[in-house]
């Protein structure tokens, strides 16, 4: 199997820790390794650091060579331009058709968690064995909760194989009394954004849903064939990118492709969505705190500490769901029930301090 790793994003729903230059997937919430890292060991049992892709914008470029070192520098596919995911998607796909042919190319987030390697690598190898024989392939995960931020996955009735249907319809984020209806019919999946399919499956669906996109791809497939130089596979990446439809692979493709299979997830999984999301996904404290500084904390309850310094003492004391972030140049106070908020804030700042 291939691997295509989504590692744009605009740093806004971890600011301060996160910026546009340094991303979610750039920085270290739980672990050893940034997010991305954290991927890529994930994957390295299965699949090797020179069959993995990492799509990202010229400005990350260099942050992504630095904290992945082991990935080879041609695997980094630049975007010139954000699209959405389903340019970002064919233009990777083309790199790996050229590169190993018709292999099953599995699609995976940067900045996801993911709890086990285990069932999260049986669950894939059980997708990428569906594409193989047809079709595009996409993971779905249970809900747990009538979330409102997510996209669902309906499945048919009658299961393919075990933990295997086709898929109904994608469906919108739903309001919280559609969720619950959701969550109690027992058909639905959040939709957690990986894709499995042959190059040449993907491709022709793309053919058949996205013209621009596909003239597109038919410029820079010329360019990879013929191994241009720099300056000619830039003109058509410029020229791929201007006809395609700036649109989500879940749009674009997924929603009216002829066939669409989901097959369960078996690993826990968040897409740490904001800083309130890490007590689900970090060690607690008793209190329920999640402590990641030189804290002192007094009378703390269900709250956040997070510190860039090692030698800063941060000190909170007579409060409850909150969450602190302290970096080198600004601090962040929050309600922790108004983590969403941050996209209001970051909205707010000068340039230079995105």
């Amino acid at each position: 199997m291939i691997a295509i790793i989504l590692a744009g994003g605009s740093g806004t729903r971890f600011w301060p820790l996160s910026r546009k230059a340094r991303p979610k997937q750039l920085v270290r919430l739980w672990g050893e390794r940034v997010m991305l890292g954290e991927t890529l060991d994930r994957l390295a049992d299965e699949i090797p650091a020179h069959k993995v892709f990492v799509v990202c914008g010229p400005h990350l470029e260099e942050g992504i060579r630095q904290a992945v070192p082991e990935l080879p520098a041609e695997n980094i596919i630049i975007e010139p331009s954000p699209c959405n995911t389903a340019p970002a998607i064919a233009l990777a796909t083309l790199h790996a058709q050229q590169r190993f042919g018709d292999e099953v190319v599995g699609v995976f987030p940067s900045d996801h968690f993911i709890g086990s390697t285990e069932d999260f690598l049986q669950t894939a190898r059980i997708a990428g064995e569906q594409a193989e024989a047809g079709g595009i392939i996409t993971i779905g995960i249970e809900p747990t909760s009538p979330e409102t931020g997510y996209g669902y996955i309906r499945r048919a009735d009658d299961d393919q194989a075990e933990g295997v249907w086709e898929v109904d319809a994608f469906v919108e984020k739903p309001d919280r009394v559609t969720a619950l209806e959701y969550l109690s019919s027992g058909r639905y999946f959040w939709n957690a954004g990986m894709f499995f399919f042959k190059p040449t499956v993907l491709l022709e669906e793309i053919g058949r849903q996205m013209p621009g996109l596909h003239a597109g791809c038919g410029v820079m497939r010329g360019a990879l064939a013929e191994a241009a130089s720099a300056e000619v596979y830039e003109r058509a990446l410029t020229e791929m990118f201007e006809r395609a439809e700036a649109t989500s692979i879940d749009y674009g493709v997924m929603e009216g492709a002829e066939l669409v299979r989901v097959v369960r997830a078996r690993f826990a999984w968040s897409d740490v969505g904001h800083w309130a999301a890490l007590p689900a996904v970090s060690q607690v404290d008793e209190r329920g705190n999640v402590i990641r500084a030189r804290a002192v904390l007094h009378d703390v309850d269900e709250s956040i500490v997070y510190s860039t310094s090692e030698e800063r003492v941060i000190a909170v004391a007579g409060m409850s769901g909150v969450v602190v972030v302290d970096t080198d140049d600004a601090v962040l106070v929050i309600p922790r029930d108004r983590a969403q908020d941050v996209r209001a804030i970051v909205a707010q700042l000068e340039p230079e301090q995105k």
